[in-house]
């Protein structure tokens, strides 16, 4: 029943844990987007869900190819970790791990997974997307997308231009895993954060659909060593994407080169062990 899963972005909650210093927390939209400005203190070792449903238009980053003033900004007397959450009463939950600091950059290369498409049964359609915000005035912001986009074709750069708290959203033309956004690249003239969506996700031959997304990181703070564990899925459906950000890039998978990428190249690898 399509009709079913119109709510799979409700409810929508900021998940806000302190350390060990009492805070206060203030939720704001720099660009006046529609939501009111929410000022709390949380005690040492506290934490706090805020739920922002009720502003959902005012927040979700649509339609895309369209400037919005949509950008939140959560900020803190004191240490806080933050998780954005979606549907965590149902079917297609996902959460957003927000980075603070080490969000913000200027150079970045767009991940994604790129073996499951995305069920364009429901209205509207869920696309893989990324979504940009800027934090300061007069943004200069370069996006070449590895694969067509709403408004724009693959390979061909475009200029926006964002302002303080101003967001924009890049989304696939196409639901199908090729067409997918991985190998993207985003640059600016000052520093903007960007988070990744894919949602209802199906593999084929299954019937199950979720959503996937993340605060990427810039380019400056990538690694080199990464690690991860096996989680629940079936057979071989756990999946890890590799995108190289720079040319001649080996990849080992537990010590055994398995490739060679150029910058914006993805490899898949398949989780079989335990941990990776």
């Amino acid at each position: 029943d399509i009709s079913s899963h119109n709510n799979f972005d409700k409810p929508m909650i900021l998940r806000i844990t302190s350390f060990k210093e009492a805070c206060t927390v203030t939720i704001s939209q720099p660009s006046g987007g529609g939501m009111p400005s929410q000022t709390f203190t949380l005690a040492p070792q506290s934490s706090k869900s805020v739920d922002i449903t009720a502003w959902i238009d005012a927040v979700e980053c649509r339609p895309a190819n369209t400037v919005h003033n949509k950008g939140l900004r959560i900020s803190s007397t004191a240490q806080i970790s933050v998780y954005y959450e979606v549907n965590h009463t149902s079917r297609n939950p996902e959460l957003f791990v927000l980075k603070g600091r080490n969000a913000l950059g200027n150079d970045f290369f767009i991940s994604s997974q790129n073996s499951a498409f995305n069920n364009a049964s429901y209205n509207p359609a869920p696309f893989s997307s990324f979504s940009i915000v800027a934090t300061e005035n007069n943004t200069t912001v370069t996006i070449t997308p590895s694969k067509d986009v709403i408004g724009h074709v693959a390979g061909v750069p475009y200029t926006i231009t964002l302002n303080r708290g101003q967001t924009y959203a890049a989304v696939a033309a196409s639901p199908m895993p090729n067409q997918h956004l991985e190998g993207s690249r985003v640059t600016s003239n000052k520093p903007v954060a960007i988070t990744l969506a894919d949602d209802l996700i199906s593999p084929i031959g299954f019937g199950c659909a979720d959503m996937v997304g993340d605060q990427t990181i810039p380019v400056s703070i990538t690694g080199t060593e990464y690690m991860a564990t096996k989680g629940y899925l079936n057979g071989s459906l756990e999946k890890l994407y590799v995108t190289a950000t720079a040319n001649n890039t080996a990849i080992f998978k537990d010590g055994v080169q398995v490739t060679t990428l150029n910058a914006g190249q993805t490899y898949e690898v398949t989780v079989t062990n335990p941990s990776i």
